[in-house]
């Protein structure tokens, strides 16, 4: 059994290398020439370190609570910290995040910065000698420490050489590290701890369990058992004790055989012999099948470390091994040297792999009483819910059961039963490991594990297994290994349902809204930029922008070539004639040339489409017009369309003037109405569409500190909440200045569909499109969880439009391999033209009734009624007749039937039909753009940006015709009064429906060419 206390989030390395008191053992000896001084002493070059770092801190399967950044002091002397700072960024981005130190160091001690809490796993940090909300990536990133104040202008390799930079560690990804290598990558239960100080992140630094507070390399510290060499004198115990591997593993949490030597007997189960693990599980024969926890008590396997003999083994064999028992990464193992392998000439009795019907335990001891046995898990026992880091551990997560793991916000309203939420999904949390230590990243000659063209693996796709695995535990994760390391989908024993959706799901409706993220397309390339430096694939080339610039797109034109047919594929496919965009570059800022990036994508989607099928919504003189250059950020929003389904009516819309989105992306929006050509060329009902991204998760926001604790919503937000708050009094403002009855808003909210933000919304009146109309859908995964940042939210008028919704699960599933940036990252390479990895967030598509008048159908024969007895001649009528049923069921309902939003205004008309009104209608069109008295010109500019093509109302003169109503009548754009009404409804109801006038329906107008 491994040395973790059962039921324990702290699991304490058995084994620690670092540094002693006196730093000697890593020849980190005080500079000399220091006098012991009352107060703290100057501090010298190499003194001060950083002795390790976690960022998983209350993730899913986190040690710990918060992030912390330990260092530790090498001198004989304290020493002061005050005005120093740390600084974090991101593996690519720049030191845009920092904290300011204060207090002594003492000599030979340890300085424990606390840091940002994740989601609420895992155990508080013991004392910490001073705390910030500086929030680190779980995987990898970059710590300097500086005696400077201001944020450190280093990016890439020289930022070790900065002056100002006292120690430096990059890790995992990052692009800024000191040497010829960061350390090596974390995951939410592992951190990054120094073992040696060659000034080479690469191997001065190892992934071990976290231990804050604690020097590291205490005299007497065993050293890491498993590394090939025998322990303690290296002379093997003459008479070594014959056990079995139940007793080695023992019913409790640690060996009870810890540091014997000892002889045990087993069938060969799995084998390493290549991939860096060295070594082979070993298991009782005649032990397995299916498993009883009421009488199973314990693990009846163990892992054979032994490089020496591993090569002479094959699963299936019986052996006989003598060896000493230890833990290695807190799973239980036997080191078994040269010579101490025998094959058994008797076969002991075949292991059959453990079955459970209950499905895997999410019980801690029950889990330990299974550590590396042979494991074959049932049908839809799992299911994805984790690529992210696949590409570089070969790790793939799942999840116990039929469904990925679920953002608490997302299902529910933050509190207490959010937080317990969190600790219940990483209960569920198990990875699929390939039986093999190769970083990708750092290898990437190596193919990589999983991932190939011909069997996408995707979160929230079910996995089965053909074959058994391994139940192990490192690296503070449960993992089901390969019995072999990982070669090919053909021989791997696993199989993932290919979930991929190639068109969207219908949502109805005459018109389709979308919300696209373009991921940081940039037609300003990095190559030709300044400062900016790129991400590099396996032959050395650009990819992307990794930091040094304000640019964040591709880096050279092949780059952007292929992000570009990607994204126009994707919103192709969407079928929407009106898309808001987000994460496209602010080319008002770049370049000084608005909406250049946002024409060239229209451009591309043109030549995809068809000539003059897509435009833009111009903003330039709309920022203009406000005082500003074109916005705050590098990266802006957008909407585009299609002319022949919709028209603009009046220019864009951009909410700059408030103060909560100074440090976010300002919300755009247009008025649309929608339009048909043809004989009858007809237009339908106005909306407003904005598009937004609020502030990120992932930002740190001094304002939060006035808020109560909430470990489930991240970082910013207090700002989200200020931008929720003023998005919604600006839409209300403009919908009433412009007469829109209609509102929709779109874009990446950074807040899942239950936290406060949304419920903001809700409050307010608006509905969730996506999550009414697909409720199993989601846009985003983080963290190895699911859930919706990006929302299209509809007021109460605009939702009675609404056909469908829709998440197109085209992008948050996938892995990031298979995106543009990551082409050849890897002998492998994933990048395939198509939809698939357009982005990291899901298009959301929402299918509108565009309130077209209703076709009135062919006309009945007068003069052969169904019904003689019922049916008279009809009179010439003095006015319009009473409307008919619809005979369509795709069209928009009864005209003035009470509540229809979608024919007579707010409140339907209290059931009035058109040829009722009260008052006769002024005939003026909209805002007096038609022919009649209106005094205001109301043009609708085309595509291009010039102005013409006015939509003229009808001016009212022949009886029943429509027109733009504007103070007569039931409301804006009633079908005109005449003035004729006088009682004869009943006379004229037959005439109507023999006219086929009656399925006219209230707020529709027509267009004058």
């Amino acid at each position: 059994m491994s040395t973790r206390p059962i039921g324990a989030a702290v699991r304490q390395r058995a084994a620690r290398f670092g540094i002693a008191a006196a730093a000697l053992t890593l020849g980190l000896t005080a500079l000399p020439g220091l006098a012991p001084m009352a107060q703290a002493a100057v501090v010298e070059p190499g003194d001060l370190q950083i002795q390790e770092i976690y960022g998983g801190g209350g993730n899913a399967g986190a040690v710990f609570q918060n992030d912390f950044v330990e260092l530790v002091n090498t001198s004989e002397d304290d020493l002061s910290v005050d005005g120093w700072t740390l600084q974090y960024a991101s593996t690519s981005g720049t030191f845009n995040n920092t904290l300011t130190l204060e207090g002594i160091v003492g000599a030979g001690e340890v300085f424990l910065i606390q840091l940002a809490a994740g989601d609420g796993n895992g155990e508080p940090l013991p004392e910490a000698d001073i705390t910030g909300s500086l929030n680190a990536s779980g995987s990898g990133g970059v710590f300097a420490l500086s005696d400077a104040g201001g944020a450190l202008q280093c990016h890439g390799a020289t930022c070790a050489e900065d002056p100002a930079v006292i120690d430096l560690v990059g890790w995992g990804g990052a692009v800024t590290f000191s040497g010829e290598a960061p350390a090596p990558g974390t995951a939410n239960g592992t951190s990054v701890e120094r073992v040696a100080a060659t000034g080479e992140n690469g191997t001065d630094f190892e992934v071990g369990t976290p231990t804050p507070g604690k020097l590291l390399g205490d005299p007497g510290d065993p050293g890491d058992p498993g590394d090939g060499e025998d322990p303690g004198d290296g002379e093997e115990p003459v008479d070594p004790t014959a056990v079995s591997i139940s007793q080695i593993q023992g019913t409790g949490s640690a060996s009870p055989l810890e540091g014997e030597h000892v002889t045990t007997e087993g069938v060969v189960t799995a084998v390493y012999a290549t991939g860096g693990l060295g070594g082979y599980v070993i298991q009782t024969g005649g032990t397995g099948g299916e498993l009883d926890f009421s009488s199973h008590e314990g693990s009846t396997a163990v892992f054979v470390y032994s490089p020496e003999t591993v090569g002479d083994v094959a699963i299936g064999d019986s052996v006989r091994v003598t060896g000493e028992v230890g833990e290695h990464y807190e799973s239980t193992q036997l080191t078994v040297g040269a010579g101490d392998l025998e094959q058994l000439d008797t076969k002991l009795e075949p292991v059959e792999p453990a079955t459970i019907a209950s499905g895997f335990p999410t019980d801690e001891a029950q889990r330990e009483s299974l550590e590396h046995m042979s494991y074959l898990p049932g049908e839809d026992d799992f299911t994805v819910t984790d690529v992210y880091g696949t590409n570089q551990f070969g790790e793939v997560g799942l999840a116990i059961g039929e469904e990925p793991l679920k953002q608490a916000g997302d299902i529910m309203e933050v509190g207490e039963e959010a937080t317990g939420h969190f600790e219940a999904q990483a209960e569920r949390l198990i990875l699929l490991d390939d039986g093999r230590t190769t970083n990708f990243d750092q290898e990437r000659e190596q193919p990589m594990s999983w991932l190939t063209t011909e069997e996408p693996v995707r979160v929230g796709a079910s996995v089965s297994f053909t074959d058994p695995v391994i139940v192990k535990y490192d690296h503070g994760n449960w993992r089901l290994n390969t019995t072999t390391p990982w070669v090919s989908h053909d021989s791997d024993g696993v199989d993932f349902v290919n979930t991929r959706q190639h068109a969207p799901d219908e949502v109805g409706g005459d018109l389709r809204v979308a919300n696209f993220n373009v991921l940081n397309y940039f037609t300003t390339l990095g190559e030709d930029t300044p400062g900016c430096t790129p991400y590099t694939n396996i032959d050395g080339d650009g990819t992307n922008v990794s930091g040094g610039c304000d640019v964040r797109g591709a880096w050279g034109a092949d780059d952007l070539e292929r992000q570009q047919s990607k994204i126009v594929e994707a919103i192709s496919g969407t079928g929407a004639e009106v898309v808001g965009l987000t994460e496209i570059e602010n080319s008002a800022r770049i370049t000084g040339e608005a909406d250049a990036a946002t024409a060239d994508l229209v451009a591309a989607l043109n030549e995809h489409d068809g000539e003059g099928t897509w435009a833009y919504v111009p903003t330039g003189e709309a920022y203009i017009e406000q005082g500003l250059d074109g916005g705050q950020d590098s990266i802006t929003n957008a909407i585009i369309y299609q002319p022949a389904a919709v028209q603009r009516v009046g220019g864009a819309q951009i909410l700059t003037e408030h103060e909560a989105f100074g440090n976010a992306r300002e919300p755009i929006g247009q008025v649309f109405v929608p339009v048909a050509e043809g004989a009858d060329s007809q237009e339908g009902e106005e909306f407003f569409f904005a598009v937004n991204h609020f502030k990120s998760k992932g930002s740190p926001d001094d304002a939060d500190a006035d808020l109560p604790e909430d470990p489930v919503q991240g970082n910013a937000r207090t700002s989200r909440l200020q931008q929720a708050e003023a998005l919604i009094d600006w839409a209300d403002e403009r919908a009433a200045e412009l007469d829109v009855q209609d509102v929709l808003l779109g874009g990446d909210f950074n807040a899942y569909s239950q936290e406060e933000p949304m419920q903001l919304f809700y409050d307010a009146g608006y509905t969730n499109l996506a999550q009414e109309h697909d409720p199993e859908g989601w846009s985003y995964s983080f963290d190895g969880m699911i859930g919706s940042l990006d929302h299209i939210v509809a007021n109460e008028s605009g939702s009675g439009r609404v056909t469908g919704a829709t998440d197109w699960s085209i992008n948050a599933p996938e892995s990031v391999m298979t995106q543009y940036a990551r082409y050849r990252n890897n002998v492998v390479d994933l990048y395939e033209p198509g939809v698939f990895g357009s982005s990291d967030h899901n298009p959301i598509i929402v299918g509108l009734d565009a309130g077209f008048p209703a076709d009135p159908g062919e006309p009945t024969a007068p003069d052969e009624p169904d019904d003689p007895e019922e049916a008279t001649d009809p009179e010439e009528p003095e006015g319009p007749g009473e409307p008919t049923d619809p005979t369509d069921p795709d069209e928009p309902g009864e005209p003035g039937e009470p509540g229809d939003e979608s024919n007579g205004g707010p409140d339907g008309d209290d059931g009035n039909g058109p040829g009722v009104g009260e008052d006769p209608g002024s005939g003026t069109g909209r805002d007096g753009d038609g022919p009649g008295a209106g005094t205001e010109g109301g043009d609708f500019a085309t595509d291009d940006g010039r102005q013409g093509g006015d939509f003229a109302a009808d001016d009212g003169q022949q009886t029943g015709d429509l027109t733009a109503g504007d103070e007569g009548g039931s409301g804006r754009g009633d079908l005109a009064r005449t003035g004729t009404e006088s009682g004869h409804v009943a006379a004229v109801a037959l005439l109507a429906l023999l006219a086929g006038l009656g399925t006219l329906g209230v707020r529709r107008r027509m267009i004058r060419r």
